[in-house]
């Protein structure tokens, strides 16, 4: 009896080995890439020694602009044992920000893993013509109470690749950052303030959010109301999600309009001299946040608007220039607390402030 079984126990494992292989060989063929540009693949670990048939394959990834989504037949290897959930899941699910790594049913048999592109130790590869987020799904079968198993592990590679700069966001789809109001003081739609990311040249509006790191951020804040006034930015902090309170965050400018990030590093940070008192232009490089997998900035900026057209150590624009502060609007004297604390005086009832938040930027690693 152990004479006969032991060669037909080899056959098995010898079998599953090759289905394995040959799921993760199938893999590294070329990717299929639908009509948005977005990659998927698809694998069946079964041997293709078989006659071949219709059946839907056992790993299946669907990629949209936010998430890579697997679909796992619970009959993972076709023989009949089904897989549960719990031995299922996506990359390194300790890393993950969403808990969203392990596999949960999806009905007919099928179990989905629906995560961010940047979650579950998801790795970005980024070059001139493609951007890759590459993970492995982890089939790890349970151990059973005698300490054996029927069943052999699965490391499968799983991808999306997106063409160019194709917008990928684990936030938003849109392809245009967009400014909103954190102020419950004006209707939607109706502050009187503005944030807009500029092109190169200032001559318009930026109309995509892709950057690499280090690139040039170009914005303006303006004021739109009905009587003349001079707009201020008192504060920006930069974050990786919408809400300004998250961390991790970075205050690029702080203190009543002090621009803080030129004396961190940031060679190009400054606020650009006034063609009229209510804009504002400013500029900064792309950053991110030290190993932070989401490479989504959101920027939320404080602005006023004063009736006097002047500034003081409360209501001004400084740049750290050699080693020196100066203000934009010429009056360097209020720019003497920058390296202190600018403390605020009462608040002027005839002063309007809001709080605008622009995003997402999408910024990618360069190679």
């Amino acid at each position: 009896m152990v004479s006969v079984g032991y060669p037909v126990a080899l056959v098995l494992l010898i079998s599953l080995t090759i289905d394995v292989t040959d799921a993760i060989r199938t893999l590294k063929e070329g990717p299929m890439i639908d009509a948005e540009g977005r990659e998927y693949k698809s694998v069946s670990p079964v041997d293709n020694s078989r006659p071949k048939t219709r059946e839907k394959p056992t790993i299946r990834v669907h990629c949209t602009e936010v998430s890579m989504i697997v679909f796992i037949q619970a009959d993972f290897y076709r023989t009949g044992r089904l897989a549960s959930p719990g031995e299922l899941y996506l990359g390194d699910p300790k890393s993950s920000q969403s808990g969203r790594c392990y596999a949960v049913p999806g009905g007919d048999g099928v179990y989905v893993i629906e995560a961010d592109l940047h979650d579950c130790g998801s790795k970005l590869t980024v070059s001139d013509d493609d951007v890759i987020y590459s993970n492995n799904l982890i089939f790890s079968p349970a151990v059973g109470h005698h300490g054996i198993t029927r069943v052999m592990e699965a490391v499968v590679p799983v991808s999306c690749h997106y063409k160019g700069k194709h917008t990928v966001s684990s936030i938003t789809q849109q392809k245009q950052p967009l400014a909103f109001s954190a102020s419950e003081k004006f209707p939607a739609g109706g502050s009187p303030f503005s944030l807009k990311l500029m092109t190169d040249d200032w001559s318009g509006e930026m109309l995509s959010n892709t950057f690499y790191l280090g690139d040039p951020l170009h914005l303006k804040a303006s004021y739109s109301g009905p009587d003349s006034r001079q707009i201020f930015v008192d504060s920006c902090v930069a974050t990786v999600m919408p809400d300004a309170r998250s961390v991790p965050r970075y205050f690029f400018i702080e203190n009543n309009g002090c621009f803080a990030d030129a004396k961190d590093g940031g060679v190009n940070s400054l606020f650009l001299p006034r063609s009229s008192p209510d804009s504002l232009l400013f500029q900064l490089n792309a950053f991110l946040f030290h190993k932070e997998l989401r490479t989504t900035i959101y920027l939320t900026c404080k602005l006023k608007a004063s009736p006097e057209l002047k500034s003081s150590p409360v209501d001004k624009a400084c740049n750290y220039i050699q080693n020196r502060w100066t203000s934009v609007d010429g009056n360097d004297g209020v720019c003497w607390c920058c390296n202190r604390v600018c403390r605020n005086k009462a608040s002027k009832d005839d002063l309007i402030c809001d709080t605008l938040t622009l995003g997402p930027l999408v910024i990618f690693p360069r190679n």
